[in-house]
């Protein structure tokens, strides 16, 4: 059964992720752990503001299906809420040990973390001015700092993708995803954010996660379609890009491949070493022009398209 995931939740100021810590210490004195509002009025008045109490707890159970808070640290028990047993390390941790098992925590469990990184990681999500507004300013502004292209965010999210072991269904406005800030600032600064807001975690945590970068698959074709001479055929290899990408080849393909593609090279994000014409089995050349089908070029990690085809 397929529940609810909630607003995303988590602690208030991004450089104060001790803060869930000094809550977590504070709950683990309790037989019983209440719901978030009454936990907030009782033991943790003082340590959390109200919004970021939610994001400690898992699922809900009732009404069913129920509704999946946050990150999971406190599990449903007997008459309220009880700290998960895999929690203890986190809440015995010295500070290092904690920022570090935290991060490692969150890419493993927290329904929201994960989509924002597989987000990230397709390029269908977008920090354009990379990690800077994570570190500087007040609240992230959705639609500036982070791009996600929609009004709202619904997804559905298989047991493998939320990391709650069980399938999830969000569907929020995308002004809540602001406190999305404070893991994205935690993860950058223990170096699994680079510069420009792409995930690069480390292949001890959880590595599955993530798909293949752009660059990476589009490095995988030019592998497999390369001739002697190391040359790839652009509309071939770019046709398979789009499908790997976003499950299509429809739409302005031409266009796409133009408009990426050129970008891309004009950057330094592709390298282009040199050009070539084809033959009519090799399609259309770059901008229409025949002696661009063929190509040998270097494709750098900043290649990410900004979408696919319209």
């Amino acid at each position: 059964m397929t529940a609810s995931l909630a607003r995303p939740s988590f602690w208030p100021d991004p450089r104060d992720p001790w803060a869930w810590q000094r809550a977590l210490r504070c709950l683990a004195s309790m037989a019983v752990v209440p719901d978030p509002w009454p936990a907030w009025e009782g033991p943790l008045r003082g340590l959390l503001p109200r919004r970021s109490v939610a994001g400690l707890y898992g699922l809900r159970k009732g009404p069913r299906p129920g509704v999946w808070l946050g990150a999971g640290f406190l599990i449903p028990g007997d008459g309220g809420w009880r700290l998960a047993p895999e929690t203890r390390p986190l809440v015995d941790g010295e500070r290092a040990e904690f920022e570090q098992g935290l991060a490692i925590w969150l890419v493993q469990r927290s329904p929201w973390v994960r989509h924002t990184l597989r987000q990230l990681a397709s390029g269908a999500w977008r920090l354009p001015s990379g990690t800077k507004p994570l570190q500087f300013g007040p609240a992230m502004r959705i639609g500036k700092d982070l791009i996600i292209g929609s009004q709202r965010v619904r997804a559905s999210l298989d047991p493998e993708a939320s990391g709650a072991g069980r399938a999830l269904r969000l569907d929020v406005d995308a002004r809540e995803l602001a406190p999305l800030r404070a893991p994205l600032y935690l993860l950058q600064a223990i170096g699994w954010l680079d510069a420009g807001g792409r995930p690069t975690l480390p292949p001890s945590v959880n590595r599955e996660l993530l798909p293949a970068s752009p660059a990476e698959v589009l490095r995988q074709i030019n592998a497999e379609e390369e001739d002697r001479r190391g040359f790839i055929a652009v509309e071939p290899a770019a046709r398979r890009l789009c499908a790997a990408l976003y499950g299509k080849t429809t739409g302005d393909l031409a266009g796409w491949v133009d408009t990426e593609f050129g970008d891309a090279i004009n950057s330094g994000r592709i390298e282009v070493h040199e050009w070539a014409s084809g033959q009519p089995r090799h399609g259309r050349g770059l901008f229409g022009d025949r002696d661009r089908k063929l190509v040998r070029w270097t494709v750098h990690d900043d290649f990410v398209p900004s979408g696919g085809p319209r």
